[in-house]
């Protein structure tokens, strides 16, 4: 068996050891040399070079489209440390015999956690308080004009999509007394029976019956632009939009123009367009909470997704066998991988 190559492309720092010691056990002594590299994502002129010669690669926000991809005549697997895919062209790597994995269970608890952080700051104007308080305003009197604050018991919470964080961030609001309604048109009606869960049979169903709207579908063709201002208009006065998923999912000049009209009382967001230019316009609103898409972090997310992430790894290039977390499945049978 030939030396084998491993890239690890991130700005997390130059620590490997930890894929590197996962990866070897996989291998069991059968290749000479085991080689993990760190690179830094930014470094985009020595990641497209050691490209070239990866038998694997553990990344997260890389790009990889079908140039580069064809370009990887040693590349087996590409195993993404985040729950979307969308930075690889999945139809393209499938055509190259590479198996693409994520880890989407890895960071559960923390984003939905963030998700009713952003949704109660909204709810209770913490933000503003936080500010107009160091401008030495203060008592009831002069927070009238800031806008009315609601109870959150009786109202309605929906959620766009009902995976692993929605159902745990359902249960996190019906515990404030919440009713919660869910889209999700890929699931039975049992899933959501069985948490207690209206279901939504449309986008505008559920728009038309949520007082806060939280966006956890991934990121794809057919999602992206999929929340647009008719939607937004179809929330009962005073809505709240949360989304923690991806950008691109929502329209951010429909978002923009429904929180400076008043269409939307107000937001929180972990994600913008453009998380590279930094010049959305929702930076000049004073009604949205935005923070640096930091929802998945605690240092035990990131230690489960280093390991969940290099176990795939170890599966494809030392093991043998189809990764548990294989998003491209239409792979199977023409991996460059011999797999079981």
């Amino acid at each position: 068996m030939e030396d084998i190559k491993i890239l690890v492309i991130n700005d997390e720092g130059e620590d490997v050891q930890l894929e590197r010691d996962i990866i070897s056990q996989s291998l069991q002594g059968k290749a000479p040399t085991l080689r993990v590299k760190y690179i830094p994502a930014k470094d985009s002129a020595t990641v497209e070079k050691e490209l070239l010669e990866a038998d694997g690669v553990i990344t997260v926000y890389t790009n990889f489209d079908r140039k580069t991809l064809k370009k990887m005549k040693k590349c087996k697997i590409i195993a993404t440390q985040t729950i979307g895919t969308n930075t690889i062209d999945l139809n393209a790597a499938t055509d190259e015999g590479i198996c693409v994995t994520n880890v989407p269970d890895y960071c559960v608890e923390e984003v939905a956690t963030h998700t009713v952080t952003l949704a109660l700051s909204c709810v209770r104007r913490v933000s503003t308080f936080n500010r107009i308080s160091r401008e030495k305003i203060w008592g009831i009197d002069d927070i009238y004009k800031y806008g009315k604050i609601h109870r959150l018991q009786g109202r309605t919470f929906g959620l766009v999509s009902f995976g692993n964080i929605a159902k745990r961030v359902a249960e996190l609001m019906a515990g404030f007394g919440m009713k919660i309604m869910a889209f999700d048109p890929y699931l039975d009606d049992a899933v959501f029976e069985s948490c207690g869960v209206k279901r939504a049979l449309t986008l505008d169903e559920l728009f038309s019956n949520c007082n806060i709207i939280s966006i956890h579908t991934p990121l794809t063709p057919n999602t992206e632009g999929m929340i647009d201002i008719e939607l937004i208009k179809k929330m009962p006065e005073g809505g709240i939009l949360i989304n923690t998923s991806r950008g691109g999912i929502v329209k951010e000049e429909d978002l923009y123009i429904a929180l400076k009209e008043g269409i939307l009382d107000s937001a929180g967001v972990d994600v913008i367009h453009d998380e590279n230019e930094f010049e959305s316009p929702l930076y000049d609103l004073n009604n949205v909470i935005i923070t640096p898409h930091i929802a998945y972090y605690s240092e035990e997310s990131l230690k489960e997704c280093r390991i969940k992430a290099a176990e795939q790894v170890g599966d494809v290039i030392g093991r043998g066998i189809t990764p548990k977390y294989l998003v491209n499945k239409e792979v199977k049978g023409k991996t460059k991988a011999k797999l079981s």
